[in-house]
């Protein structure tokens, strides 16, 4: 069996399974971030790796821009555990013949994002490689003792999501296509916010499960749902779509919210009592707009979405990085 008929998904299910289970009061594999206890406390820790050709093309990311995301991109997995970014180590694979200004200006973006966010990058490694590699490794702590989990979902539970969806897989999509590609379709794509400071906010309200929305809304609900044992209905009515007016034809907003990816906006479940007032809250003191799209259902694997009143399968179309 070749890793292409896996996929990135199946790999990981494969591989957890060989490096066996987490001790009691830890989570390895299949959340965000692992859960780690210290004499300390609680420790969130996560990666990524960003590569040449398969995440970012040179011709339209600026170095800074690329730094910054590589930052960004991590603090947003933390995050999604309710948690707090702290250190970082950035490791790099460089072309011996890359300019010493594109990497000033590379660690430029990332500390400006680390400012942004309170944390800082603290060390890492360097090395030979064809192809410029970004990999960082990040260490947060949750607030308190809790963590919020993918698992946590349950049947009545809101389903909601904050800020917008398929703004960054819009601005991919023109810029492949040597396209105009506006400000803010640009800003979505190379600068993700992560929603560090709204879950400030949101962990007083105890939210029940939560995952980040990189892959897309599809997969990644999906993945709370599996994680969960849950099923859930989402209104297709009621999803921050972009305004796809004054753009090039083709660009569907609702497939590129469901499917397109790398939003890095919070999807996350709560009971109904509170998910009013919570998106409230966290609008009033961030400008984030927090929305109520869906309910979670006891039908284990069951997602639907609802359009224009016509219940259909809700299937993962979102990023796999090893399928063809």
């Amino acid at each position: 069996m070749k890793l292409s008929e896996v996929g990135e998904f199946g790999l990981i299910d494969r591989l957890g399974d060989l490096l066996g289970e987490a001790p009691e009061g830890e989570t390895w594999i299949g959340d965000d971030a692992a859960v780690l206890r210290a004499p300390g406390g609680t420790i969130l820790f996560t990666a990524d790796l960003l590569v040449e050709g398969v995440h970012f093309d040179l011709a339209w990311t600026p170095p800074a821009d690329l730094g910054y995301k590589a930052i960004a991109v991590n603090c947003s997995d933390v995050a999604a555990m309710g948690g707090t970014p702290r250190r970082a180590l950035v490791s790099l694979g460089v072309r011996p013949g890359i300019e010493v200004d594109f990497l000033e200006a590379l660690y430029a973006g990332m500390r400006e994002c680390s400012d942004a966010f309170g944390m800082a990058v603290v060390g890492g490694d360097v090395s030979r490689c064809d192809q410029l590699v970004v990999s960082v490794a990040l260490l947060g702590n949750p607030a308190g003792r809790r963590v919020i989990e993918r698992r946590g979902a349950r049947p009545g539970d809101v389903i909601c999501v904050t800020g917008s969806l398929g703004a960054a897989a819009a601005g991919l999509r023109l810029m492949k296509a040597g396209q105009p590609v506006p400000s803010l379709l640009r800003a979505a794509l190379l600068r993700p916010v992560p929603r560090v400071r709204e879950v400030e906010v949101l962990r007083r309200f105890l939210p029940n499960a939560m995952i980040d929305v990189s892959d897309g809304l599809a997969a990644d609900l999906g993945h709370l749902c599996d994680a969960s044992r849950v099923g859930a209905t989402v209104d297709a009515a009621r999803l921050p779509l972009i305004d796809t007016a004054g753009l090039p034809a083709g660009l569907d907003a609702l497939e590129l919210a469901l499917g397109g990816g790398e939003d890095y906006e919070l999807c996350f479940t709560i009971v109904a009592e509170r998910a009013a007032r919570a998106a409230a809250e966290v609008e009033a003191a961030t400008g984030t707009r927090v929305h109520l799209i869906g309910e979670v259902t006891e039908e284990a694997g069951g997602r639907v979405l609802v359009v224009d009143g016509t219940a259909q399968p809700l299937a993962a179309s979102g990023w796999d990085h090893l399928r063809p």
